[in-house]
């Protein structure tokens, strides 16, 4: 242990850990007397391996795994055989003892709120190293490649064949007499509604593409003693493409500059209050003489706000073809970091599974076996069938 981890482990032996002390020997303990047991919910323990580190710290070695068990830490509380099991259906904490059901309980409920106290101990420990774990690239990025394109594919059903709406035309007679009527034509109804959702398709896209230029690095060139990890993940979009695609490929580029004027038109306005770049449709100037006119003057003929229908069936082909052909680029470009993103396993950043990734592409020309391999090892885990 670290010096830090002992010093924690201290602390909590004198204070929240106090009266959690080394099991019983197997050979001395009486298994014939009754045992209790209750669990934790993910809401007390959303990380369960945190409260096993929080015993960890005070000298209390754990094992596993096992048949559906990931990890078991046997201990004593007050002198009472105990158990914390991270099981496949959750997390379970047992006594054992000549006791009554009502003073289980009541021990139950001190230890858990004990264990869960000590949690920030452990999280305050591991916060001291957690920045440079990161910077050495000891990390696994989750991949939510899966439900990023849901949200896509979602939108761009709707923007390109939004829900019938039927024209209404009512009428009638006001209290004064005056008769009145309106009409209301469906067609406008459905192309506001596909504007809305072209929006929310291009947002979504994007949000997908970072997340995969993200998740790229890996198979290409990420070096963890000069790439910063949180500095790439928190870049906005153009910078991830020139780090993962670059620019010396003229189709990229391209690609870039029409995905740019996408992004400009359609999502920036509405991801910064409906302002658009340079104000041309959202403000207007008092001019003496001539009235308010719009900053961007005739260049709002380009603005989404200039005309009744701010979007058109030609727009919106136009921006899901250049999404498809972006697509295919990085599938022709990166193929095997694409063929890891679609098989949705998180994406590992450390050396040893770069080291994987580099042989297996050797040896085999491409990801195949060891995607299986790890999908394997998944499911075992999430199973736990050890």
């Amino acid at each position: 242990m670290s010096t830090t981890e002992e010093a924690a482990g201290e602390r909590l032996s004198k204070t929240a850990l106090r009266d959690f002390g080394q099991p019983i020997l197997h050979a001395e303990r009486d298994y014939d007397l009754p045992s209790y047991r209750v669990s934790l919910s993910p809401a007390e323990a959303p990380v369960p391996v945190l409260l096993r580190h929080a015993l960890t710290l005070i000298g209390i070695r754990h094992n596993g795994p096992g048949e559906k068990v990931a990890w078991w830490v046997s201990f004593t509380y007050k002198g009472y055989p105990c158990e914390l099991a991270h099981q496949k259906f959750g997390l379970r904490l047992r006594i054992g003892g000549d006791l009554t059901e009502e003073q289980a309980d009541d021990l139950l409920t001190e230890m858990r709120k004990k264990l869960v106290s000590a949690v920030r101990t452990v999280e305050g420990v591991l916060a001291e190293t957690a920045s440079e774990t990161l910077n050495a690239g000891n990390v696994t990025v989750v991949n939510q490649h899966r439900q990023l394109r849901r949200a896509y594919h979602y939108f761009r059903e709707r923007a390109t064949n939004p829900a019938t709406v039927e024209d209404v035309s009512e009428s009638g007679v006001s209290q004064g007499g005056a008769t009145w009527s309106s009409f209301l034509l469906g067609k406008n109804v459905m192309a506001l509604n596909a504007s809305h959702d072209l929006v929310a398709a291009i947002s979504a896209f994007l949000s997908s593409l970072e997340h995969d230029l993200v998740l790229a690095l890996p198979f290409l060139d990420f070096d963890p003693t000069t790439d910063d990890l949180t500095k790439i993940i928190g870049d906005r979009w153009g910078e991830k493409w020139r780090r993962v695609i670059g620019h010396s490929d003229p189709e990229a580029v391209r690609l870039r500059e029409r995905l740019a004027e996408v992004v400009e038109r359609w999502r920036n306005p509405y991801s910064h209050g409906g302002f658009e770049k340079g104000h041309g449709a959202t403000i207007y100037l008092h001019t003496p003489g001539i009235g308010a006119l719009p900053v961007g003057l005739s260049s709002i003929r380009d603005s989404p706000l200039f005309s009744f229908h701010s979007v058109s069936e030609t727009d919106i082909e136009g921006v899901f073809t250049l999404f498809d052909e972006i697509d295919a680029y990085l599938a022709k470009t990166i193929p095997h970091a694409m063929e890891w993103i679609d098989s949705c396993l998180d994406v590992q950043f450390d050396a040893e599974f770069m080291a994987q990734v580099v042989g297996c592409l050797e040896s085999e020309g491409d990801l195949e076996k060891l995607v299986d391999a790890h999908a394997y090892q998944q499911a075992m885990i999430d199973n736990m069938d050890y």
